[in-house]
């Protein structure tokens, strides 16, 4: 025995034993785990966002105007709120218990003076009362006697008072220093006739004048002082006085009577006071903001935020959002953590359902791409963000993402995964909101309804129906969900507590019930209205085709059929031929049969490239491929496939018929030339074996149930043609000849095709070559073709 046998370690001894490990760790050993972090980082993501952006550590505030509870709503913290009535109430009185601003203009009283004295002068101007002139004589009479006129009171005895009591003081400067003296006091403080404000915007009793210019210089005046009809006794007192002094003729008094009568008839049209609104308000509102609320204290347990079946408005609103934000406020740091870790097993829980379903039952390639991936990861994210802020009381919307976020899904997946993922979203959806069962199915009629109704869009107007169809559907279960779980057909209290009334009115129920529900009509109507426009974008991002868009496609028109009708009839014809029993095919399975018709007529568009190479576009005899290698025959047979997928990208048809494309031939052999290689190579000893790896397709195999179809309809359209009588049987068993070699090449491992599926593909494809191939009847003299 040689003793240089290497020692192995136990891990060795026990795999040479040749025991299959677990599922789960064969497949984490075989696995590309980087690849799994990044999908597994972007599912992480996607929770962290929903976590953050549903503000998921806090309850959240479920409350909406015109809600009507079933019981009284008691404090569940003590919290205090302002009382708005009294606040606003004191505020008032405060403002109005503040001065008004007046600016003072001087200005006037001096022209007032100036224009006294002008008169003056030109009634001195005349030597007598007889000699005065008209113009004269009017000024004149304008300085009246106060008493009842006498014998000795006549308008030239006045004149002759007047000239005697300002016979010493030509210039009027005495005169002038005088009235200067007078209204000193009035200078400062003003004059007006009355106040400019309300009572309810200032004290009515004093004011604060400022200079104008000098906005700082405050004083504060009584009214009684700076009123004219009040102001003028004191203005008058003063010019007697002077008077008095200056003048000392007998009959100085009267005469100053007539000057103040004068002044103080024009005075209303020289006041120096306006009223400074804009100051005046500043200053009432500052005031106003200095004073305290009045705060009203709430208790736990003891007080009664809301009554039952009255509806909420915007007063117990205030108090519940306030009651509810103080709760945030006193919660612990473990209380919010321990919320955002339950909702986190919420998500992790809905990702397992999800996923599992998914990885066994739909199919899986959508976990595994990370495109894919995160396309779907950010539909449900979206969906539920946008509904956590749709759904604020001023909008009420969060059916408008949810709606579309079914329609979306139903397209892009199907209708069963999209209905598994929208259950999964509306739950999310309910539990971040705080709402409960009634809110829960009235999404799930809504997102269900329109899931199911969905169908084949084949019409610009088909979206519009199924929104309306599904608004009727969601109005009657809001309807009948409201009557059953509210109390409009009984005065029973859900939960156990103790009713405090008789049952709310039957018409406020009605009404907000009927409210709720056409609104939520009209959110699905406009939701799926509004997904017909989006449509081309969501087959853009997604690489899916909608009826719609198939059926635009496979119009005949379409530049690259035409081009491929006029170049390569015979394979336009063959084209035309495998679309129509490929579709038939296609449909009897449950595919979408419309897809594989317009894949069909694309799927040998690279043939345009070298027609004269495919025998459906010979004639004359003449075979290109006599003066080939069988080598060289097969890289130009092959190459149609890939000239296809770029004339297909350069003319930006969408992936799915690139799909096609670069599907319908699989890795298959391609036997004719494989087989001529071969012999050849037989007779030459010298030359080297001959690989099938060199003579198949480069592929990839069929990955969707249509990709499948179209590989075997175009596979048995083609042999079809060689058959010399075509009979039903000689068909039957060249499609199931054809079917199996498929099969056994493993040309359907990767697409999920049942044997049950095969079976009835080769029965329709028998079917639809027997209707095509189907024996005449000859007439007499008819000769055989």
């Amino acid at each position: 025995m040689s003793g240089s046998n290497k020692q192995r370690n136990r891990p060795e001894r026990i795999n040479s034993l040749g025991i299959q490990k677990p599922k789960l760790v064969q497949w984490w050993l075989e696995s590309d785990k980087a690849d799994f972090m990044i999908r597994m980082g972007l599912a992480v993501l996607a929770a962290v966002t929903l976590l953050a952006a549903c503000q998921t550590w806090r309850p959240q505030f479920a409350y909406r105007k015109q809600d009507i509870l079933s019981y009284n709503l008691i404090t569940r913290v003590s919290f205090e709120v302002e009382n708005q009535d009294q606040t606003k109430a004191l505020r008032d009185r405060k403002a109005r218990e503040q001065l008004a601003f007046y600016s003072n203009r001087s200005k006037p009283l001096y022209d007032l003076q100036a224009a006294l004295r002008d008169q003056l002068f030109l009634v001195l101007a005349a030597p007598s009362y007889e000699e005065m002139k008209p113009d004269e004589r009017a000024v004149f009479s304008q300085f009246k006697p106060r008493a009842a006129a006498t014998s000795d009171e006549t308008p030239a005895n006045r004149f002759a008072e007047m000239r005697q009591v300002f016979a010493d003081d030509p210039k009027l400067e005495a005169f002038k220093r005088a009235l200067e003296i007078a209204f000193q006091p009035n200078y400062r403080i003003g004059l007006i006739q009355s106040l400019e404000h309300s009572p309810e915007k200032g004290a009515p009793a004093m004011i604060r004048v400022y200079q104008d210019g000098n906005p700082e210089d405050i004083e504060f005046v009584e009214m009684k002082n700076a009123r004219i009809a009040e102001a003028a006794q004191g203005i008058e007192k003063r010019i007697k006085e002077e008077f008095r002094t200056k003048f000392p003729a007998e009959a100085s008094q009267e005469v100053a009577v007539m000057m103040c009568d004068w002044l103080v008839e024009r005075l209303p049209e020289y006041q120096t006071l306006s009223y400074d609104e804009k100051r005046s308000l500043e200053a009432a509102d500052t005031a106003a903001a200095e004073v305290q609320p009045v705060m009203t204290t709430y208790r736990t347990g003891t007080d009664v935020l809301a009554v039952a079946g009255v509806p909420l408005g915007d007063e117990q609103l205030l108090l519940l959002r306030k009651e509810w934000s103080t709760l945030v406020e006193q919660m612990s740091w473990t209380d919010k953590v321990a919320r955002v870790v339950a909702y986190a097993g919420m998500i992790v829980a809905l990702y397992l359902l999800c996923g599992s379903y998914i990885f066994f039952v739909d199919d899986r390639r959508l976990l595994q791409d990370r495109g894919k991936l995160a396309k779907l990861l950010v539909i449900i994210v979206t969906t539920i963000v946008l509904g956590h802020f749709a759904s604020a009381d001023q909008w009420r919307g969060e059916l408008v993402p949810l709606v579309l976020a079914s329609i979306l899904t139903g397209v892009v997946y199907g209708r069963e995964l999209a209905l598994l993922l929208m259950a999964a979203t509306s739950v999310s959806m309910t539990l971040l909101l705080g709402e409960g069962l009634p809110q829960l199915v009235m999404m799930a009629a809504a997102f269900t309804s329109c899931t199911l109704l969905l169908g084949r869009i084949r019409t610009r107007t088909h979206l519009f129906y199924v929104g309306a169809t599904s608004a009727v559907i969601t109005i009657l279960t809001v309807v009948g969900v409201g009557i059953v779980t509210g109390t409009t057909l009984s005065d029973a209290n859900p939960g156990g507590l103790t009713p405090v009334y008789q049952g709310p009115r039957f018409d406020t129920v009605v009404l907000t019930l009927f409210r709720d529900a056409f609104w939520s009509g009209f959110c699905i109507v406009v939701s799926a209205t509004a997904m017909t426009g989006l449509l081309p974008l969501v087959e853009k991002a997604f690489g899916v085709q909608t009826d719609l868009s198939l059926l635009e496609l496979g119009d005949a028109s379409h530049p690259l059929l035409r081009r491929l009708a006029q170049r390569a009839p015979g394979t336009y014809n063959h084209s035309i031929n495998v679309a129509s029993i490929a579709e038939a095919a296609a449909d009897e399975i449950g595919a979408n049969g419309l897809l594989v018709r317009v894949g069909a007529y694309f799927h040998d568009i690279g043939k345009m490239f070298k027609p004269e190479y495919f025998i459906e576009n010979q004639s004359e005899g003449i075979n290109q491929h006599d003066s080939l290698q069988p080598a060289m025959s097969t890289l130009v047979i092959i190459a149609h496939v890939k000239d296809g997928a770029d004339l297909a990208r350069s003319h930006h048809l969408p992936k799915p018929i690139i799909d096609f494309i670069l599907q319908h031939h699989g890795t298959t052999l391609v036997e004719y030339f494989y087989r001529e290689a071969s012999r050849r190579s037989e007779k030459n000893p010298d030359a080297e074996s001959v690989s099938d790896k060199d003579f198949r397709y480069p592929g990839p195999k069929p990955q969707t149930l249509e990709a499948a179809v179209m590989m075997l309809a175009d596979a048995v359209e083609s042999a079809s043609r060689t058959l010399v009588d075509p009979t039903p049987a000689r068909i039957q068993g060249l499609v199931d000849m054809i079917a199996e070699k498929k099969m056994t090449d493993g040309q359907f491992d990767e697409c999920g095709l049942t044997f049950q599926q095969l079976a009835t593909i080769r029965r329709s494809l028998q079917k639809s070559l027997t209707a095509i191939y189907h024996a005449r009847v000859k007439y007499p003299g008819q000769q055989t073709a």
